[in-house]
Formats: C-alpha cells, structure tokens, sequence
C-alpha cells in the first residue's frame, strides 16, 4: 500500500523512557517517538506531545518549510498588505505572485506544505489521544491536559488545512464540497476528502471537548495549549463560520482566562521589542520556544520577515506594508515604528537594502543566530475578534467599547467617533489588518468574508512583483490545489477545480 503524504510521521526512534526532566522535556530532538513509549505511561505521553509541538516550528525539507510561523507568511504574501521589495531573492517570490499554492507539480513548495506539515501534528495528537485513556500514571490533572491538548491540536491543525484546501464556509449554505481528509486514527490508510461542512462538525466536536477537558487540567505555559488559547482557537473557527454570537462570547472567555493567568495588553515602547520572545510580550497567549540548540537557521521565521538577521532574503527582499494601509495609522500610534515609511532607518550594515515601509515590527534581540520565539495567538487578537463579531451581531457600542480598549494601549490619542453598522465594522478590520501584519491571517480573512484581492492602486504594490493585481471573490484560485503526490499516493482523494 501507498503511503500518504499526511501520514509522513513515522515512529523512526524506538526509544523507550519510563522518565524525563523537564529540561529534557523542552530539548527533546525530535517528534519520533517509540511503540512502547506511546503505549507507556501518562509521562512518556508527554514527551510524545512535546513531538508535536515541536514540529510547530521545525523544518521539513526547504529552508521556506519552517513551521507556521512561514506558513504565516505565505497567507499573508497572497494577500495585499504584506509585499515583497525585490526580486533578487527567489524565497515566497511565487506565493505573492498566486502561483505556488495553485502549482500541484511543485509537492515541495507552498501546494503540498500544508500536507506535509499539519497532518503529522494531527498524526502525533491522535498517539496521544488513542493512548490516554489507558496510560499509567496517577497524575490525573496532567493526564486531563494531554488529551485536552491533543484534541485542541487536533482541531487546529484540521481547521488550518481546510480554510485553505477547501471552499469558503458560508453560514446557511449546506458546504457539501470537498474540504479535506479528518484523521482520527493514528494509521496510514487513505481517506477521502470529508464535505467542508462535516470538518467543520468535526473540528467544533474536538475543541468542545477538549474546551471542557482543559477546564479541569494543569495550567502550562503558552508554548502548550491551554484553555485561553483553546478558547481563542474556538473564537476563530466562530468567526470563520460567521456565527459571530459564538465568536464574540468564546474571545470574551478568551480574554478573562488570559487576565486571570497575568497577561495583558501591552501598551507603548512594549510594542517595539521585536516580537520575538516570550518573555518580552506578555500578551501572547500561545507560542513556540526555541531553545539555543533548535537553531533552524535559515528556516527560521525571522529568516524572512525580520529586518535584522543577516540571511539573503533580509538583506535584499525585505518586506513591507502596503503603504496605504500605514497611511491610515495615526502620527501618535506607536505602531507608526513598525516599519519605516521613509526608507532612512539604517539596517545592521550597508549590505541591507532598507526600502520604503520596511518591515521594522519583527526583529531579532540577538541577530547573530536566527533563534526566536514565535507567537501564533496573541491577546490584541480576541479583541479584534470580539470586536468584530459585535459589529456583525449589531452590538455597535460593546463593539467601539472593546475596540477602543485596545487601540487606546497603541495610541493615547486614539478618538472612535460615533461610527455604526459598516463604517465601525470596516474600522475593526483596518485595525485587525495593522495589528496583525505579518502573522497569517490576510489571506484567511479574505476568503472568509468572500472578498477580492485588490492591490490596484497600491503604490509600492508593483506589478512586477506581484503579477497578480486582482482576484474576485469566488475565483477557484482561492483553493489550494492537492499536491500530485498526494493526488498519487491516496487513490480517494480527488483535486480542486
């Protein structure tokens, strides 16, 4: 029998470890684990775990397979607010052009990552899950939290893959088109692609669950899901649904959760220090951790979209906003500092190219190695989110109320007039746009609220760079294709228009 690409784990170590010290625990080299390790204790079930979050940000194969910190950047290089400034540099040159995830004969690029990337998380969360019940070990609590992690990874990595393979989800619609394969077995044998509609059944299933699990277990910290960042994962799958009641009341709980464990907004210069490690951003919610020895050099996320490590694709292709979208921020906002409109601001030497609205939002305490933390769900996040839903939902004040806390933290001066119904929505979403650049949700957003891509119009959006300058709503460009060898491998799986 063929393998599937999604099935790419492979139990390659037979290690067995009946005990591990937590340092131990956060260095452990790979996600290979051993059959008498899964079947182990409720301890080893941990170190199985921590190969799944370690996959999070460990590279596959080309140094552009770093994790979801650049899938990241592929969403948003396929939208409008993130740019490339070069051409001397060949990395995400396609993605922006809306030809690598349209590409099924480039299984090593953007059409057959996701595969190759979400589905051996999914693979090591259902070890996990298959295991737990059974597993030695009195320590309920922490048995609780694995298999409420597990399932919450399990939904995540489900609802990352089918927001890009499959159709838009609209709310009303029976969404009986194809969406992705939903593994729930820890096997190899093919399946086909569930209808958008069931996946979508079946993520909401998993992060119940596991919402209520975690409610009961051991707090961890944010590079492990938690009940805050279940929670805020539960708000995006809401949102995306366009069931807006449910998104706006699970960010609500995603807000207290995180202010009831000691994080907050962050307010002024705390909004400069690079976003680049935990313990300078103390309203990340969920993120992972590199240690000195996970060096993935230039695979690293801030190997591309950071304006100080010294890698090629920073010296000559860094990137930059749509010089439109800056223009809407105001002078007083500290956010202005997130990138350079006037091209002025030195880099690390003169072999930097410092092009006009340059990325300065990321960047690296350290720019000798590339080892940084990355952050994939943020507190500013379940704001806009809550926000957001309000002004869907027709809660005009509760929306500009929410809206004005956060923005008020980046911007003392900041007035929200007595905007309603669709000025104060297109408000929330200029400011999710801003706070959120560079963290992977433009593409995802578009496609949710059935948008076009419109770069026309856009000064430093060129159309040598980009090729690309419009995409309708609805276009069959705005699915991923299978990749061909995928499309090979598994005789049930079936391509996209």
């Amino acid at each position: 029998m063929k393998r599937i690409i999604y099935y790419a784990v492979i139990l390659m170590l037979p290690i067995l470890l009946t005990g591990c010290s937590d340092d131990y625990l956060q260095t452990l080299p790979t996600n290979a684990v051993g059959e008498a390790l899964i079947n182990g204790s409720v301890n080893n079930l941990d170190v199985a775990l921590n190969g799944a979050y370690r996959l999070i940000y460990k590279r596959a194969d080309q140094q552009s397979e770093g994790g979801e910190g650049q899938m990241g950047i592929r969403r948003d290089l396929l939208g409008e607010d993130m740019l490339n400034t070069s051409s001397g540099n060949a990395w995400y040159q396609d993605e922006q052009k809306w030809v690598a995830h349209r590409d099924p004969d480039a299984p090593r690029r953007t059409s057959g990552y996701p595969f190759r990337f979400y589905y051996p998380i999914i693979l090591e969360a259902n070890q996990v899950i298959g295991n737990i019940d059974n597993a030695v070990g009195n320590d309920e609590p922490l048995r609780i939290s694995l298999k409420g992690e597990a399932l919450t990874l399990r939904a995540w990595g489900h609802f990352q893959l089918v927001q890009l393979y499959g159709k838009r989800y609209q709310k009303g619609d029976a969404n009986a088109s194809p969406g992705v394969p939903y593994q729930e077995l820890p096997g190899i044998e093919p399946l086909p692609r569930a209808a958008v509609e069931e996946v979508y059944t079946k993520i909401n299933k998993d992060i119940d669950e596991a919402i209520e699990l975690l409610k009961g277990a051991t707090t961890r910290g944010i590079t492990h899901f938690t009940l805050k960042s279940a929670y805020g994962v539960k708000a995006r799958i809401a949102l995306t649904q366009q069931d807006y009641e449910t998104a706006a009341g699970y960010a609500h709980q995603a807000i207290l959760q995180a202010e009831k464990e000691g994080l907050s907004l962050q307010t002024g210069n705390q909004l400069l220090s690079g976003f680049s490690s935990i313990g300078d951003n103390n309203e990340w919610m969920w993120a992972s951790q590199q240690n000195s020895d996970q060096n993935t050099y230039f695979a690293s996320f801030f190997a591309y979209l950071s304006w100080n490590y010294n890698s090629t694709a920073i010296r000559i292709n860094p990137k930059a906003i749509n010089s439109n979208l800056y223009g809407k921020l105001q002078p007083t906002d500290i956010r202005v500092k997130w990138w350079d409109p006037s091209g002025d601001l030195p880099g690390p030497t003169t072999a930097f190219s410092t092009p006009e609205y340059q990325n300065r939002k990321f960047g690296l305490a350290n720019p000798a190695t590339s080892v940084g933390d990355v952050c994939y769900m943020r507190l500013s996040e379940m704001y806009l989110i809550k926000a957001e839903a309000l002004a869907r939902t027709g809660k005009t004040g509760e929306a500009r109320e929410t809206l004005a806390t956060l923005i008020l933290t980046r911007d003392p001066a900041y007035t929200l007039d007595a905007l309603a119904d669709d000025a104060l929505t297109e408000e929330i979403m200029t400011q999710r746009r801003i706070e959120l650049w560079g963290e992977g949700f433009r593409f995802t957003d578009l496609k949710r609220l059935d948008l076009p891509l419109d770069r026309q119009g856009v000064p430093n959006a060129t159309i040598d760079l980009c090729k690309v300058m419009y995409v309708a709503p609805g276009d069959v460009s705005w699915q991923w294709v299978i990749p061909v060898e995928e499309l090979n491998a598994n005789p049930l799986m079936v391509q996209n228009p």
